[in-house]
Order: C-alpha cells, then sequence, then structure tokens
C-alpha cells in the first residue's frame, strides 16, 4: 500500500469520527433496521453519485468525486463492522439476520 493510500484512509477515519459526532446520538444500528441491506443501499447510492458525476463532470455542487468515494469506504467499514455483529446498538433480530456470517476474516 502506498502511503498516500495509507493518508486516505487515515481521513476517512476522521471523517467518520467526525461524522458520528454529528450523527450518532443514538446507537448506530439503529439508522439501519434492515441491517446489511440499508446499509447496502447507502453504499450504491455513494456509487450511483460517482457514476453522475462521472458522466457529468460539472455537476458537483454539493459532493465531489473524492467526497463521494471516502463515504463508500466509511460505509463499507459500516458494512463489514455490521457483519461481524460489532456495530453499536445491534438487536437481538439484526445479529440473527447477519447475512454471510461466517465469512468473517480470519
Amino acid at each position: 500500500m502506498t502511503r498516500r493510500a495509507s493518508e486516505v484512509l487515515e481521513e476517512c477515519a476522521d471523517l467518520m469520527n467526525k461524522k458520528g459526532k454529528a450523527y450518532n446520538n443514538i446507537p448506530q444500528a439503529e439508522y439501519y433496521p434492515r441491517g446489511q441491506h440499508d446499509i447496502y443501499c447507502m453504499m450504491w447510492q455513494k456509487m450511483k453519485r460517482m457514476q453522475s458525476l462521472l458522466e457529468n463532470p460539472n455537476d458537483n455542487a454539493f459532493e465531489g468525486l473524492n467526497d463521494s468515494a471516502r463515504d463508500l469506504i466509511n460505509y463499507t467499514s459500516f458494512f463489514i463492522e455490521f457483519s461481524e455483529g460489532k456495530m453499536d446498538g445491534m438487536t437481538q433480530k439484526q445479529l440473527d439476520n447477519i447475512i454471510g456470517k461466517q465469512d468473517e476474516t480470519e
């Protein structure tokens, strides 16, 4: 991994912490009542935003490609955290409905 790639991951972690302070007055898992499906939907929205920007480069009034890419990295980390059953505030139903739990990293 290049030094810049490591720096980008650190920037994503900083962004996650900053947004977490603004959004996490409730347990994080409550934002995703359908669990992995909801997080995947957020990831898909970021991918569609990136597709839109790639097809219309001048349409970046709110969020640019790199902003969306950083958000995608963070949502991907949320997906993994949820899939491992480690997200703050997970209900028993959410834990019971984890898809691919056997795929956890060694």
